[in-house]
């Protein structure tokens, strides 16, 4: 169906009236120009402005992903040196105990929490009409690295959490050359006796700073309780003791202070991730696997 004519509206040899090619092409790019501005206009609409984390781990990556003066409120733990990764970032901020009567003066236009955070209040908040997004418990690198990547879209600055992803990889990457082809053994142990196992964010790191995981072999799956007897029978050439909650009054903290543990080489006994790089699965997870690298190879005593 050919029109005869190419610059004005012409029936062609069928009695169908067609527009011009120029005509056509011309129409196209004001469509392709209408387009894109209107995507960009909605792209910078789209970007919130007035973000309130509702907790710990959702404050350190706003920190990380986000411009100051987007984030209009973090909770009290961003100060905590004991919790925080980002305690310097966090000073000079609002900072709320995540409550529903702290959010609402603070019309924000997009709260970021984590998902075990109390569903009724999350249910009404979002039947207020408040977006609100909900980050889970990473169990892997990759996982960090997706979260990562889908929080800098939320808080619309993806470029960021891309270059953050690449730094992570680059250090990463860096890590891994560093170590011996045959990996030293290791095990976690923690406050009432909690070993972790494959399927956990320490099993990972453990294994990225050039470790294995005995609690593997063992047949432990996630977080659970190991005894004292399994602990010495397995004979770790590096054993990990966290004790962030040193107590000594506590029950919990009878465990990782038992004489028995006193009595092992002290060669093989070494403090655990500092609380502040592990409380929360975000970027800072590198600076974690490069504290157990060193320990790795750091002098014996």
């Amino acid at each position: 169906m050919r029109c005869t004519r190419f610059f004005s509206w012409r029936k062609n040899a069928y009695g169908v009236r067609c527009l011009s090619r120029v005509r056509i092409i011309i129409l196209i790019k004001w469509i392709l120009v209408l387009l894109l501005s209107t995507s960009s206009c909605f792209a910078q609409v789209s970007v919130p402005k007035r973000i309130v984390s509702l907790s710990l781990c959702t404050d350190q990556l706003l920190l990380m992903l986000a411009p100051r003066q987007h984030i209009a409120s973090l909770t009290r733990g961003a100060v905590d040196p004991n919790l925080s990764y980002m305690v310097a970032e966090a000073n000079g901020f609002l900072l709320t105990g995540g409550n529903i009567e702290e959010v609402l003066p603070l019309n924000p236009d997009l709260i970021v929490g984590s998902a075990f955070a109390s569903r009724d209040a999350i249910r009404f908040l979002r039947q207020l009409g408040y977006p609100v997004k909900l980050i889970g418990l990473p169990a892997s690198i990759a996982e960090i690295r997706d979260l990562v990547l889908v929080f800098g879209e939320w808080v619309g600055f993806p470029e960021r959490a891309e270059q953050v992803v690449r730094n992570m990889d680059w250090q990463l990457a860096r890590l891994s050359k560093q170590h011996a082809a045959v990996k030293k053994t290791a095990l976690i142990y923690s406050p009432n006796g909690y070993t972790m196992g494959s399927g956990t964010l320490e099993n990972a790191m453990l294994n990225a700073a050039g470790f294995y995981n005995l609690a593997v072999d063992m047949g432990v799956v996630g977080f659970e309780q190991m005894t004292l007897e399994q602990l010495v029978a397995a004979q770790p050439e590096f054993l990990f003791i966290e004790k962030y909650v040193d107590n000594p009054d506590s029950l919990a903290s009878q465990y990782v202070d038992h004489p028995v543990l006193d009595n092992m080489p002290l060669s093989k006994k070494r403090s655990f991730i500092p609380s502040q790089l592990r409380t929360c699965a975000g970027p800072m997870v590198v600076e974690a696997i490069n504290y157990l690298s060193e320990k790795r190879y750091e002098s014996e005593p």
